[in-house]
């Protein structure tokens, strides 16, 4: 009999590729994965003594995300409720809208933009040139608009760092 470490090492990378297979987001597939052998941990010596503790790893993981593909689509369908209010900024994004008026960040676009890595280029395109609402971009993502808001708190401080670099190489 394999301990528990044996398996979770032989078949964790196939787990993780299956969930990530059907999610299409590494968060929510390193989230899944994590459940997944939480549960075949918690089921203890049934999980050891089975007949083919993979194949249990497998519908675990099945099972998990399916549950949660389920989940994304009633939250992404909360939101399509008319009764949404037409104006979906919060305080915080006021406060930080106003925070960014301050950078003249037309002189800088073309430095910052290209200092970005690609996945924070997408999301500075989605929301400040696009105009996407948070709520949009974190169902396109997959996330929730609270992981997201912090996102774009991270961009802006990545940003006003690289724009005071600049600021202070022109001098």
């Amino acid at each position: 009999m394999k301990s528990f470490e044996e398996l979770c090492q032989e078949n964790y990378k196939r787990i993780y590729k299956y969930i990530f297979s059907m999610t299409g987001n590494r968060e929510a597939a390193e989230d899944l994965i994590q459940e997944v052998f939480t549960i075949a941990y918690e089921k203890g010596e049934a999980f050891l003594k089975h007949e083919k503790p993979a194949a249990f790893l497998y519908r675990t993981a099945r099972n998990i995300t399916l549950t949660h593909l389920k989940r994304q689509r009633v939250f992404a369908a909360e939101y399509l409720s008319e009764n949404v209010a037409r104006d979906d900024t919060d305080l915080c994004e006021k406060l930080l809208t106003e925070s960014d008026r301050n950078i003249d960040e037309t002189i800088y676009t073309d430095q910052v933009i290209g200092s970005l890595n690609s996945s924070k280029n997408e999301l500075y395109k989605k929301r400040y040139i696009e105009r996407k609402s948070i709520r949009e971009i974190a169902l396109e993502q997959g996330t929730s608009e609270t992981a997201l808001r912090m996102r774009l708190v991270r961009l802006r401080r990545e940003i006003q760092s690289i724009v005071k670099k600049l600021k202070l190489g022109e001098k």
